[in-house]
């Protein structure tokens, strides 16, 4: 479960005293495979708040809790480290490592966590046959189409089995018919591992398939 109690952010303004809100004593829930949108109009936090809850920035102050642990009581090394366990992340531009063949870029994290490279790859091999890639396994990635890379992304982000996987608007730069697809491979998928869903989208189509929806503006849930 993710706990967000209280949570704030701001930046100090040329070096007075005064301070510009970003997040504004955000609170909220996310129950274990849990699927949930987040939307709001751009410049309202929506990444900022992924960001914190990735552990990639902190809070000026307030609480950020999954599984159990509050992540910014964690130092440097064991956040990176429970990080890595336990959140997934797949952006709108992928982040794949083209000179990597599909299999191999979703077999890095386990490779760099010391799992031996078979053992990595036959679990890669799982997911990839539930991304319905099998065919294209060798395949590097600048040879996929926009679709099929963020399948591959979603992939890399499922390998670890995280608690939650953090989706920034991962179907804003494809077509309606390759968004159809990369939601529903990643919501199965979640679904599967009971692995819960915090996604970033403008698109309200979508929004029939989540389970709730939030609305962040100015800094605030409303």
């Amino acid at each position: 479960m993710l706990k967000c109690k209280s949570i704030n952010k701001y930046f100090n303004l040329n070096h007075s005293d005064d301070k510009a809100h970003v997040l504004d004593n955000i609170n909220l829930n996310i129950t274990d495979g849990q699927i949930v949108a987040l939307k709001g109009p751009s410049g309202s936090g929506k990444s900022t708040l992924l960001n914190l809850i990735a552990g990639l920035d902190k809070p000026s102050y307030g609480e950020i809790i999954l599984n159990n642990i509050d992540i910014n009581k964690l130092d440097i090394n064991k956040l990176s480290t429970f990080r890595n366990l336990n959140i997934g992340i797949v952006f709108q531009f992928f982040n794949l490592i083209n000179d990597l063949t599909i299999l191999e870029n979703i077999s890095l994290p386990l490779l760099l966590r010391g799992v031996n490279k078979k053992t990595a790859e036959n679990k890669a091999k799982i997911i990839i046959d539930d991304l319905n890639l099998l065919n294209r396994i060798n395949y590097k990635t600048n040879l996929l189409s926009g679709g099929e890379c963020q399948r591959v992304a979603i992939a890399r982000a499922l390998i670890m089995k995280p608690k939650i996987i953090l989706a920034d608007e991962p179907t804003g730069n494809l077509d309606a018919v390759n968004s159809e697809n990369v939601m529903e491979q990643l919501i199965g998928n979640c679904k599967n591992y009971n692995t819960s869903l915090l996604m970033v989208t403008h698109d309200e189509s979508l929004l029939p398939r989540f389970d709730n929806i939030l609305t962040l503006d100015s800094g605030k849930i409303v």
